[in-house]
């Protein structure tokens, strides 16, 4: 499976290509979409969707996995980064992708552990899960790579969780098909037993029919 991150921003947006099989995570690629304040805002978020179509084109994710936008104090802000996120989205929609949306103290939880995680720990954590002999700059490309860990490690665990429950399913049908195999067995064998006592009872009564003739005559 492969998985497009992305860490949404007007300024810098993010992104990381990372490839899962099995238990294993490996980045493909990473980079960043960097824009200008003096740029028109139609061409900057021109720029980022153009890039994320590029970098789509080239790996081929079926999945996307992008940061939601916190609404703090500085909502000009946030709303800069929401556009930036729209159209990253709307760039993904356009191939197809399934869409994963993490707030960034999920993204911890998944990649370090503790959503209380520091920028340090998230880049020292990416580097190591995917096995990468450098750290991931910028942070923005960082960002971006553990939110596609964090969209990986999801998957996996419902799957797990998913076959798990298979699993238990099919004992209880085992169990519940062997409990009618044995109840058949027990009537089966009462029946025969029942019809075993009656024939003896019958012949008996036949005799005793038969002496009781002989003795009036």
């Amino acid at each position: 499976m492969i998985i497009l991150g992305v860490d949404p921003g007007l300024a810098h947006t993010g992104w990381g290509v990372v490839e899962t099989r099995g238990s294993l995570c490996r980045a493909r690629a990473y980079g960043c979409v960097t824009t200008k304040a003096s740029q028109p805002l139609a061409e900057r978020l021109g720029a980022i969707f153009n890039e994320l179509s590029e970098a789509i084109e080239r790996f081929g994710p079926t999945q996307l996995a992008i940061e939601k936008v916190f609404f703090g104090d500085n909502v000009r802000s946030a709303m800069a980064t929401a556009q930036a996120r729209g159209v990253a989205i709307v760039a993904c929609a356009n191939a197809g992708l399934e869409v994963g949306e993490y707030t960034p103290m999920q993204i911890k939880q998944a990649v370090v552990g503790t959503g209380a995680a520091d920028k340090r720990q998230v880049i020292y954590m990416v580097r190591n899960v995917l096995a990468l002999d450098h750290d991931p700059r910028p942070d923005h490309a960082a960002d971006a790579l553990a939110c596609a860990v964090c969209h990986a490690n999801l998957i996996r665990t419902r799957a797990i969780t998913r076959d798990h429950a298979a699993a238990q399913m099919l004992e209880q049908e085992e169990a519940q098909h062997a409990a009618n195999r044995e109840a058949a067995r027990q009537l089966t064998a009462a029946a025969s037993a029942a019809h075993r006592g009656g024939g003896a009872s019958g012949n008996n009564s036949v005799g005793r029919l038969r002496q009781s003739r002989r003795s009036s005559a």
